[in-house]
């Protein structure tokens, strides 16, 4: 009877022991929510002809941007005080820039052309060829490591325009073979995954009314989701840290494999230009129609407010400043720096 009881005992403490153990959960997101107690300057370039495309850089002194206007203003660098441009004419139209080291900048552009800062100026490394394309554009660029480079675009020949990727491996370009993708390849990524990621558009006039996002792994490149403006589905890249996720819409998305996951909702505003620039999940800068609004994981509210048509679609972001470029109807480039309030 005893023993019985004893085995009856034990049963009932293993039961409650099972019991009281948690059910297994998904990893607590413990990041907290951006600040937004930022001071603001704004430095206006008048540059009619110079629309900036894209900004780099390795530090909060060390910021550049680029434009495929006038040719001896198409390189503007700041360095902690100005905005500054050697005003060297050039035989070049750049579309991208990416700053691997203060000494050492990639930029990429039109006639298939890839050039290169190394501390004391710029200088043409390369230029793409193919054989009957009439014309090739890299519109963005990636350093992964001094041997290991992309830059990504579009090329025409008698049948329509296509997406490319170039690679460079220290020592030389080699243009990727990938199938024919009726497509302007815009952006390249790399995330912690070790995978890049790629936003296309497409179509006739260079709107971007149709978008597609791609998977590649140095190899192949594989569709991942399609959209148009129309549906509001315009999508876009958006690296927090060393992540990549996604703005679809209205929404910011998550990618695993081989499903997006919605992680919450970024606007609701029709001035969002779905586009974004952040350190991580809930910190996260919107570039408006009219200012720069800013994603905490639980609200939106606008940091600047600008004049409408002030149209924010480049930014980069530092440890405790920031910088965004805007163009208004009046041939300004506004340059937004913010920093964090001691």
């Amino acid at each position: 009877m005893k023993h019985s009881l004893l085995l009856l005992l034990i049963a009932l403490i293993t039961a409650l022991n099972f019991s009281c153990k948690k059910t297994p959960t998904e990893p607590t997101d413990n990041t907290q929510p951006g600040r937004r107690d930022y001071v603001w300057t704004v430095d206006t370039l008048y540059l009619p002809y110079n629309d900036f495309s894209a900004i780099t850089g390795t530090s909060p002194n060390d910021v550049w941007v680029c434009s495929s206007g006038d040719a001896n203003k198409i390189f503007y660098h700041y360095d902690g005080k100005q905005w500054l441009t050697d005003l060297v004419p050039r035989n070049y139209s750049p579309l991208g820039i990416f700053s691997a080291a203060a000494d050492k900048v990639w930029s990429c552009g039109y006639r298939g052309k890839i050039w290169c800062f190394e501390g004391w100026g710029w200088k043409e490394e390369y230029g793409h060829l193919i054989d009957g394309v009439t014309e090739i554009f890299f519109q963005d660029i990636l350093v992964v490591s001094t041997n290991d480079i992309y830059a990504v675009g579009q090329y025409w020949d008698k049948e329509g325009y296509w997406g490319i990727i170039l690679h460079y491996n220290g020592t030389s370009w080699t243009q990727i073979n990938i199938p024919n993708i009726r497509t302007a390849l815009i952006k390249i990524s790399q995330s912690s995954n070790g995978k890049f990621y790629l936003l296309g558009v497409s179509n006739e006039q260079f709107t971007e009314s149709t978008y597609q996002l791609y998977e590649f792994d140095r190899y192949t490149v594989t569709k991942l989701k399609a959209g148009t403006q129309a549906n509001d589905q315009q999508g876009g890249i958006l690296k927090l840290g060393n992540k990549v996720d996604f703005i679809i819409g209205f929404d910011l998305y998550g990618y695993d494999k081989g499903n997006f996951i919605k992680i919450g909702r970024l606007s609701d505003a029709p001035e969002f230009l779905n586009v974004g620039f952040g350190r991580n999940t809930k910190d996260i800068f919107l570039g408006m129609r009219d200012g720069i609004a800013h994603y905490n994981g639980e609200d939106t509210k606008y940091l600047i407010k600008t004049n409408n048509n002030v149209w924010i679609r480049n930014g980069i972001i530092f440890e405790k400043e920031v910088f965004f470029v805007g163009r208004d109807v009046n041939g300004n480039n506004l340059m937004f720096h913010g920093k964090l309030k001691e």
